[in-house]
């Protein structure tokens, strides 16, 4: 027998996969298409609206085009921050913070103005924040790598080497059983097991839905690396349960 939450992806996956083939939908017509009441299309759209996935207007459903978008996404920026809020809930006055070049990494840096720390990463869009005026920013130095500003190299990895954090908080492109915490920059995952390395308290990761039992090409960490895993409600609860076997204490937060 199926689960509801496998239900609940199924019928979910078709409503997606028939905006896919019309550019608009009325509600009614979900409806009658996947013979489901109205009230369940209407519940469905709200999540996958929350998700990122489709727009709604006026009783209509169209699909989301992504092309280049996929970051810059409203529904999706929503999530990352309500994610960031609450990994900075865990860091504590006086704390030494590494971060790494996730954006949601990075957005938990927004919600710490009230605490001073001492901030360590190879991101250079660390630098452009808004701090509390008594923490001290450190960047690694390195080479610089665009689009995201990675620092990374040598000189990046000497430095974290001579450093350890409090704790640390690391954003993704994938997180599996299979692979561990992964990117698809090789040279920023060799800074990202340095920073795993060099944390004597909790490793923090955040990733949203759509990173959950996904591999990216080069390996940071084991599952069992991670302290806290910080995600939203909308993970795949399967590989939810396979990261809690792991020692891994997952948070959940709705939006």
């Amino acid at each position: 027998m199926k689960s509801s939450h496998t239900m609940i992806k199924e019928r979910r996956d078709a409503l997606l996969d028939l905006l896919h083939k019309n550019t608009r939908l009325q509600v009614k017509e979900i409806s009658q298409s996947l013979n489901v009441s109205e009230i369940t299309v209407r519940r469905d759209l709200t999540a996958l609206e929350k998700m990122g996935l489709v727009k709604r207007a006026h009783g209509t459903a169209e699909i989301v085009n992504k092309i280049g978008t996929e970051d810059h996404n409203e529904e999706i920026e929503v999530l990352k921050n309500a994610i960031a809020k609450k990994a900075a809930e865990f860091v504590a006055e006086g704390n030494t913070l590494f971060i790494n070049t996730g954006s949601t990494a990075l957005s938990a840096l927004k919600h710490l103005e009230d605490k001073r720390v001492t901030i360590v990463s190879n991101n250079v869009k660390v630098a452009n924040l808004d701090h509390n005026p008594n923490s001290t920013v450190i960047l690694s130095g390195g080479e610089v790598r665009f689009p995201k500003e990675a620092l990374v190299g040598d000189i990046a990895i000497e430095s974290f080497s001579k450093m350890s954090s409090d704790i640390s908080i690391i954003g993704c492109s994938g997180l599996s059983i299979e692979n561990g915490i992964t990117t698809p920059v090789l040279h920023e995952a060799k800074i990202n097991s340095l920073i795993i390395e060099r944390t004597n308290g909790l490793v923090i990761v955040v990733a949203d839905y759509r990173k959950i039992g996904v591999s990216s090409n080069f390996t940071s960490g084991h599952i069992k690396d991670i302290n806290y895993l910080i995600t939203d409600t909308f993970a795949s609860p399967a590989v939810i349960r396979e990261i809690e076997k792991q020692g891994v204490q997952v948070i959940q937060v709705e939006v």
